[in-house]
């Protein structure tokens, strides 16, 4: 096989194997490919390795030892301490290349020694008008095949991986989900909705941004700042029929903890009044302040608010709208604030 060739069979097996999009993955993968080459002399890594490949071509066939599983085990035990300096997804990358390198040559018109050290060659197919002739037009054809294959999978993993693009595909709401928890901390996840108003049971059909998941069930904001809880389940706003999402514009999300400690809820958040802010959290109150809290809102969206016994729990509410029900009230409790930053 060309170098070329074993390159794009290495790149096109890492991808759909490890489910990456990652050049350098690919890219270590590719240069791997070319390793079992090293026992001749007239081969680029040959060349490179001149000394190694010399004393190999001296005592060894083209395409033996290095083109075997002997030789892939040992490798793969010696490159263990990838492993172990967490970066497994080199050593798979290594071990795949490299394996892809010399498997590719099974299909040539000599075949390799696959079981060294055994000499019999494995070879396929069993008949000999059907293997590939090195440089060939027939190996024009698997190479093309190989890089329509690796861009294709590239492509889906670049988007999150086959499993995704079918989640997709279905409009579902669990592959949105599980894009949000993925990619929420890192990008605007953006979702189409057709489905229904649960309480007015007027048809869906509009775009949201997702901000945030309660168990399986999706928080999107609307053009007007309002919420939905959407899901199948009784508290939900909308019933979902198809959940197409996106990937937006990447985000800077700022996490911080802020503590009140029967201290005033103005104060405590006004500095956090910020676009794109959402506070989640269980706050009690003054016993002198629990009978002036009133909720605003209408049932028809979801209620980033609610009132428990002795005070308030919220749930990706804004600043706006926590100051809108508590005002001056002093509290106690601890709240999670998220603020995600648009970046340029």
């Amino acid at each position: 096989m060309l170098t070329v060739t074993h390159a794009a069979l290495a790149i096109a097996s890492t991808s759909l194997f490890m489910g990456t999009a990652d050049p350098w993955i690919l890219g270590t993968a590719a240069v791997a490919s070319q390793l079992p080459d090293v026992d001749t002399t007239g081969s680029v890594p040959g060349r490179i390795f001149h000394p190694v490949s010399r004393w190999l071509e001296a005592r060894f066939p083209h395409r033996s030892i290095t083109h075997s599983f002997f030789v892939t085990g040992l490798l793969a035990i010696a490159l263990l301490p990838l492993w172990f300096l967490s970066k497994p997804e080199f050593y798979w990358a290594l071990l795949i290349g490299y394996w892809m390198g010399w498997f590719g040559d099974v299909f040539s018109k000599s075949g390799v020694a696959a079981f060294f050290p055994n000499q019999a060659r494995l070879v396929i197919p069993a008949n000999p008008r059907l293997r590939l002739a090195t440089g060939s037009k027939a190996e024009s054809l698997i190479l093309a095949l190989l890089v329509f294959v690796a861009v294709v999978s590239i492509n889906i993993n670049s988007a999150g991986g086959i499993l995704r693009a079918f989640d997709q595909a279905l409009g579902s709401q669990s592959g949105a989900v599980e894009i949000y928890q993925r990619e929420g901390s890192k990008h605007q996840i953006l979702a189409q909705i057709q489905g229904r108003h649960t309480i007015t049971q007027q048809p869906i059909a509009g775009n949201y941004e997702v901000i945030g998941t309660i168990n399986q069930d999706l928080l999107v904001k609307d053009n007007q700042a309002r919420l939905y809880r959407v899901g199948m389940g009784a508290e939900a706003q909308i019933a979902p029929e198809t959940v197409h999402v996106t990937v937006g514009a990447a985000i800077a999300l700022v996490t911080r903890e802020v503590f009140l400690d029967n201290q005033s809820t103005r104060a405590a958040i006004a500095s956090l009044k910020l676009p794109n802010t959402y506070i989640s959290g269980r706050l009690t109150l003054d016993p002198l302040d629990r009978a002036d809290i009133r909720l605003h809102g209408s049932k028809q969206y979801f209620q980033s608010v609610q009132v428990f016994g002795e005070g308030v729990e919220l749930e990706s509410a804004s600043p706006g709208e926590l100051l809108a029900v508590l005002g001056d009230a002093f509290a106690t409790g601890n709240l999670i604030v998220r603020t995600m930053h648009v970046q340029p």
